[in-house]
């Protein structure tokens, strides 16, 4: 099963990717906690390419079995000004609630939330890949 959206940067356009993982999770036969942790992650990434990427940007979405094991794919894509993933380091929590910044935890999140998460950028487009398998692997 495939879907390819071609969003606009318009208000709760991210919820229009997450409905689409939640209905191909199900399909998938995902636990609902899976699926809800996978659309959390399309939600922040579709954010991120709304806010640093401009323009339309595209969400691909496929259920396959190449690894041998059900899994859900994302790719969020935007033609922004790129970005190297590596000067991103994760975030830490903060002893106290509200006591930290509310923002930059979105690659955090994304990072935590997936099984496996690739970011490809250069000026002129930026690639976030997700997996998410159906089952938690060995």
């Amino acid at each position: 099963m495939e879907a390819v959206l071609h969003l606009p940067v318009a208000p709760n356009v991210e919820l229009v990717a997450a409905k689409a993982v939640e209905t191909m999770g199900g399909a998938l036969g995902m636990p609902r906690s899976r699926v809800e942790a996978a659309s959390v992650a399309v939600v922040e990434a579709c954010l991120n390419a709304m806010e640093h990427g401009g323009g339309t940007m595209v969400v691909r979405l496929a259920s396959d079995n190449a690894s041998g094991r059900p899994r859900l794919v994302i790719e969020v894509e935007d033609h922004g000004r790129g970005f190297d993933p590596s000067d991103v380091p994760p975030r830490r929590p903060t002893p106290k609630l509200g006591s930290g910044p509310r923002r930059g935890w979105g690659l955090t999140l994304i990072r935590e939330l997936m099984d496996e998460v690739q970011i490809t950028s250069r000026p002129g487009m930026t690639l976030v890949r997700m997996l998410k398998y159906a089952e938690n692997g060995p």
